[in-house]
Parts: C-alpha cells; structure tokens; sequence
C-alpha cells in the first residue's frame, strides 16, 4: 500500500517537473525567437522583410543562431514565404515567433498525413472538375447546342 502511494507521488511530481520544463525550454526558445527577429529588422519598423532577413542571414553567427533554433538556413526563403501569408513582403514580430515555432524541426507523421490527405482531396476535386469541364466542352460546341444558343453550366464544390 505504501509502496504504491509513495510511487503515484514521485510519477506525479516527475510529471510537474516534465511539464515545467518543457514550459521553460518553449519560453526560452520564444525569446531566442524574439532576439533573432529585433536583430534582423534592420530599420526597427517592428516588421521584418525578405531582404532584411536574407541580408542578416549572410552573417555567419547568425546563420548560426538560425539553425541553433531548429530551423534550416537553406529553407530561409520558403519560411519566409509561409510566414507571409499576405504577399506584403513583412511579417511582424508575432507572425514570427507562431510561425517559427509551427515550423520548427522535423515535420511531424501527423503534420505530413494531414498535407497527403488534403492533397488527395484537392486531386479528387480536379480530376472531378477535368471531367466536367471536358463533358460541358463538348456539349457547347455540338450543333445541336450551338443552335440552341447554347448555356452557361456552374461547377459546385
């Protein structure tokens, strides 16, 4: 009995201890995040471009310092790109720091079965769309159609 409850207590408090821990490691690499961006938005407008991320990475303790948060200096581009979901050609601080932490590291099995399950649903999508728009095609240029001056089919999706 006692061994049972003295175990329950230390798993508990193994558990306190991991969830604080983990806390303290994302606050901190939130931090990182947040020097890395004020470093990099050269002008202080508080929004960093594309070509002031691309030049601050030319700096090899930068590059350094982008790679020690885990994320990978030959995509630079293509994060910049995700995190710019506007095209303005800025990201604020905030985009920043949920859109590096998003992406941070390796992409997760989930995160990848969820990009091939909506992949195959856009496919489907197409494929039902190729084959009414080559049916819709052909119907609009038979004679029979054209004599009837023809008409204008919608595709719901």
């Amino acid at each position: 009995g006692a061994f049972v409850a003295t175990a329950a207590e230390v798993a508990s408090k193994d558990r306190d201890s991991l969830v604080k821990s983990e806390i303290r490691q994302k606050e901190a690499y939130i931090r990182r995040i947040k020097t890395f961006f004020r470093e990099a938005d050269i002008d202080n407008s508080g929004t960093l471009t594309w070509e002031e991320l691309y030049s601050y990475l030319k700096n090899d303790k930068a590059k350094a310092y982008f790679n020690a948060m885990d994320l990978d200096i030959s995509q630079a581009h293509v994060l910049f790109d995700l995190l710019d979901l506007d095209g303005s050609n800025a990201v604020s601080l905030d985009e920043f720091v949920e859109g590096c932490m998003r992406l941070k590291g390796h992409a997760r099995s989930i995160d990848l079965n969820m990009l091939m399950l909506m992949n195959r649903k856009v496919f489907v999508h197409l494929m039902d769309f190729m084959e009414w728009s080559g049916h819709s095609m052909a119907a609009s240029t038979s004679p029979a159609h054209a004599a009837e001056g023809g008409d204008l089919c919608v595709l719901e999706v």
